[in-house]
């Protein structure tokens, strides 16, 4: 019994200070995601996988339109964080606009196990409508967060170190460019496209139903492929966009992108001459959506 007490205090105890440790973080990932949980009040925000975190430029967007922008994309991640974030975001303030990049992979298809996505979502499992999110994905989930070091056990060594000094601080407003030059050894073959995720499908049609409902105004937008894609594969998503009025712009195989090595860091990336390019074209289809 004593040592299950001293267990349950230590556990308690650790989410205390990991807690704290990611409101004090300095830099790095663990700062911009309390910041996008907690601390976004932008006009614009920008959604999506590592594809939105390298290829849209919050300081041109904010420049063209007049109106602040901030980055939300995240590496390796899709609808079901992506709409966690911003049910999170909803309960503060409603943005004007959101941009999503659509990636296939991490927003329709079938792949890695959704477990994944709910990481950046632990801390805060206890807010409204978060623990929904881990329901859905399993069950069995609820029982795991019992735990407080559970929460944090994957990311206690990048948290120390965003509080002491981030690796990764060069983020601005959210944007990471890549300062590379196309290399082509990276550019790989696209993976055959699998079944449809159907859970990633009702996180990609809720949060498109709450942004409609709470007055913002959303963009899907797929992004230059060097190769280009398939575009077959977001027929799903494109269905649900055009049911309600929200633009689908597809540049996936838009000629002034595809085989241009000039724009591309790999076969997936555009690097940063390509980022600021495309965010112009992109930022000039929303000033006229705005319009309307």
């Amino acid at each position: 019994m004593l040592f299950l007490v001293i267990v349950a205090l230590l556990d308690v105890a650790t989410g205390l200070v990991f807690s704290r440790l990611s409101h004090m973080a300095r830099g790095g990932d663990t700062a911009r995601n309390e910041y996008i949980c907690n601390g976004t009040s932008e006009d614009v925000l920008v959604f999506g996988s590592s594809r939105a975190i390298h290829h849209y430029n919050p300081a041109i967007i904010s420049q063209l339109t007049g109106m602040t922008c901030y980055n939300c994309g995240q590496d390796g991640n899709g609808a079901i964080l992506n709409y966690g974030r911003y049910h999170l975001i909803a309960q503060r303030y409603q943005p004007r606009v959101i941009i999503y990049d659509l990636m296939p992979e991490y927003d329709i298809l079938t792949g890695e196990d959704n477990h994944k996505f709910l990481g950046w979502l632990r801390p805060y499992y206890d807010r409204d409508g978060i623990a929904d999110i881990f329901e859905r994905v399993d069950p069995k989930e609820k029982y795991k967060m019992m735990s407080q070091m559970y929460r944090y056990n994957s990311r206690f060594i990048q948290m120390l170190t965003d509080c002491v000094h981030p690796m990764q601080d060069d983020a601005v407003n959210g944007f990471r460019p890549l300062e590379v030059e196309m290399d082509t050894m990276r550019i790989g073959e696209r993976p055959p496209a699998s079944s449809i995720d159907s859970l990633k499908v009702f996180y990609i049609n809720k949060m498109l139903d709450e942004a409609s409902r709470n007055g913002t105004r959303l963009v899907m937008v797929v992004s230059p492929y060097w190769s280009g894609m398939d575009t077959t594969i977001c027929q799903p998503v494109k269905e649900l966009c055009q049911s309600r009025g929200i633009p689908f712009l597809d540049y996936s195989n838009d000629p002034k992108y595809l085989h241009n090595n000039a724009y591309f860091a790999d076969g997936v990336h555009l690097n940063a001459r390509g980022a600021d390019e495309f965010t112009r074209d992109i930022t000039e289809k929303v000033k006229t959506m705005l319009k309307k």
